[in-house]
């Protein structure tokens, strides 16, 4: 995911919406205005997905800890990975953030460290149904940040088709979205062949790997990017069909005047993913990294988050801190159905294939 500053000029659904949010959140912000924690570092250096965290709660939380974050963006879950196996406990980095199957990874390469839950008081916050996941079924060292589904953007007034299901999405790949479409700079870029036979992306049959792998040959011609963040992209129209997560299509969305973009949960199968903060082995910075898990896990500042991201808080009590239409908008709110279809990615014996089928799908796709 490359890292891209949204412009500010105008004023988007997303920024009145956002506005709104946080004026109305002012009555109700003062109990974690006043739980300032004593002794935060100066510096908290993070690292997680581009535009992930809202600049309003970075600065608040600046001001209250008299400290300065640092955010640096990465591209996917394997180069978070790579750059803390590299560095051996010397990543320079206080607080991370990955995806549900990277997690017992890091556990068990013991680049992650325990948290202390005594600075963590909000902790209770957590909904229940998102907390004890079971890569780690005791938050010993993950705390839950954003969750959501995966699906894809397009704009109707130039694939004008029903678009419901993956199987669409492939065929508007070939033909319409020829050229203008992105796919996920993610192994899972490879899902929807799966997904549209109605198999688990997980799967282990080889006869499926190998059709995925002849797939990818047919599909390459037609992509124009491979980007986890295509938001910019879709906004400006050079994309007109993207797969991406469904925040990002809620971004996409309220960053373009263009009222023809349509974002679709797909049928028979798609993603449902976690993300959680964990803190990286050797990092320097640790009360700042707990005091801003502490912040974050707050539902008046988790709503914000909530509004700014576009995606889902796993922090109980969100609702009575969001605007109305945030709180009833399915791109932030998966619907039932489409949360029973999710599935969640499993590192297990198939994933460096499908990490390796991705490799061969970017490398056709640049000739």
């Amino acid at each position: 995911m490359s890292h891209y500053t949204r412009p500010l000029t105008g004023i988007t659904r997303r920024r009145f919406l956002h506005t709104a949010t946080s004026l109305a959140a002012l009555g109700v912000v003062a109990p974690w205005h006043k739980a300032h924690a004593e002794g935060v570092e100066p510096q908290l250096s993070m690292m997680g997905w581009a535009d992930y965290i809202g600049p309003d709660d970075i600065k608040d939380w600046e001001t209250q800890n008299s400290s300065k974050l640092v955010y640096d963006s990465y591209a996917s879950n394997d180069e978070m990975y790579s750059k803390l196996q590299l560095a051996q406990g010397n990543s320079g980095y206080d607080l991370g953030m990955n995806t549900d199957f990277m997690i017992k990874l890091l556990i068990d390469k013991q680049l992650i460290q325990k948290l202390d839950k005594s600075l963590i008081p909000n902790i209770g916050n957590i909904r229940p149904e998102f907390a004890h996941p079971g890569f780690d079924p005791e938050n010993a060292y993950t705390i839950p940040k954003s969750t959501g589904s995966q699906g894809f953007i397009y704009d109707k007034s130039v694939i004008t088709r029903p678009m419901k299901t993956w199987g669409d999405f492939l065929e508007a790949v070939q033909n319409e979205g020829s050229g203008r479409t992105s796919l996920l700079d993610d192994a899972l870029s490879i899902a929807p062949i799966f997904w549209s036979k109605g198999l688990s992306w997980n799967t282990t049959d080889e006869a499926a790997l190998k059709d995925a792998e002849a797939m990818v040959e047919t599909l390459a011609k037609h992509i124009k990017t491979f980007n986890s963040y295509p938001v910019q992209d879709v906004a400006s129209g050079s994309v007109i069909l993207a797969q991406c997560w469904n925040g990002n299509a809620r971004q996409a969305i309220d960053s373009s005047k263009n009222e023809n973009l349509v974002f679709v949960y797909p049928e028979p199968k798609s993603e449902l993913w976690l993300d959680s903060y964990h803190i990286p082995a050797g990092a320097k910075s640790l009360k700042a990294a707990h005091s801003w898990i502490n912040y974050v896990l707050d539902p008046a500042v988790a709503a914000k988050e909530t509004t700014y991201t576009g995606f889902l808080s796993p922090v109980a009590g969100i609702e009575a801190h969001l605007d109305p239409k945030v709180a009833a908008d399915p791109l932030i709110f998966p619907p039932a159905d489409a949360i029973k279809r999710g599935e969640r990615t499993e590192r297990n014996e198939t994933y460096d294939r499908r990490v390796a089928i991705l490799t061969k799908f970017k490398a056709a796709a640049a000739q």
